[in-house]
């Protein structure tokens, strides 16, 4: 076997989507528990290493759609710079050190979560996404999922208001963040063989369907402000102009700029979430 070459590791495992999965358990755990601890350290390494484990896992499962899309075709097993057994095989001791890690510490409730989410995602999501447009919306489940994950790590119970509405606000978010993808890159999905939300609304509909969603993101944000995440007036106030701006920027952008920047919101959305979730933690830490 080709011995593995490291640098195209952080590849494999989609090293931002794995470690933004992991910043939402960590936002979890701090809300749950009101402090950053060094228990938190076992879980979170847990939650990241399935998190790496489903995303390499998924590479070997879309190989020959990821071929097809000058997007996705340069990644590890697609480019062959990786073969799907030396993926496996990773894939294999990235999830089973997970599972073993959060067995050892005896976080059983986020240890199932996180094997449904792993059959959510690699099971359901990865099938369903090649039948469906709409595939993203009980796709995005997988994304909420590691909240309850980080929540349960730090002791919380499932049903505590809190850990919902910070659920509610990542499922909300997540759904306008991959259909910019499919604007930006329909074209490739569509002769990858996914179905693609312009194959049923034409581009105008599916720019007020998208516009609509991110009311709805903005909205959930304000709502976690309103139940009383931030304590700060400062902090409220820093959301709100933010969700003012990103409407703007949304707007301007999906109507009436001639060659809309669908990167631009694409990156506007991450560093949007990237921010609620630190202001969420240091308004924990700093009361």
């Amino acid at each position: 076997m080709r011995s593995f070459p490291t640098r195209i590791f952080p590849e494999l495992i989609r090293i931002n989507i794995s470690l933004s999965v992991t910043l939402s358990a960590f936002a979890a755990w701090v809300v749950a528990s009101g402090k950053v601890s060094v228990k938190s350290v076992l879980p979170l390494t847990g939650i990241f290493l399935l998190a790496c484990g489903a995303s390499a896992l998924n590479q070997i499962q879309e190989k020959e759609q990821d071929i097809k899309m000058n997007r996705t075709k340069g990644r590890p097993v697609p480019s062959g710079k990786l073969s799907p057994n030396q993926a496996f095989l990773i894939v294999f001791l990235l999830m089973f050190s997970g599972v073993v890690i959060l067995a050892s510490g005896f976080y059983w409730t986020c240890l199932i979560l996180g094997i449904l989410n792993v059959l959510w995602y690699n099971g359901f999501y990865t099938w369903l996404k090649k039948r469906a447009a709409f595939a993203v919306v009980p796709g995005a489940l997988s994304g909420v999922i590691p909240v309850f994950m980080g929540w349960s790590a730090a002791g919380g119970s499932l049903s505590d208001r809190p850990a919902l509405l910070l659920a509610f606000f990542l499922f909300i978010w997540q759904i306008p963040h991959f259909w910019l993808l499919m604007l930006k890159y329909g074209d490739e999905y569509r002769s990858a063989g996914f179905p693609v939300m312009t194959d049923i609304f034409n581009l105008n509909q599916f720019r007020n369907i998208i516009f609509a969603w991110m009311i709805g993101a903005t909205a959930t944000s304000l709502l976690l402000v309103l139940s009383g995440f931030w304590l700060f007036f400062i902090s409220k106030a820093m959301i709100l102009g933010l969700n003012l701006g990103i409407l703007g920027l949304f707007f301007h952008q999906l109507y009436f700029a001639k060659n809309p920047r669908y990167r631009l919101m694409f990156i506007t959305m991450n560093a949007f979430l990237l921010l609620v979730l630190s202001l969420i933690v240091l308004e924990k830490l700093f009361p």
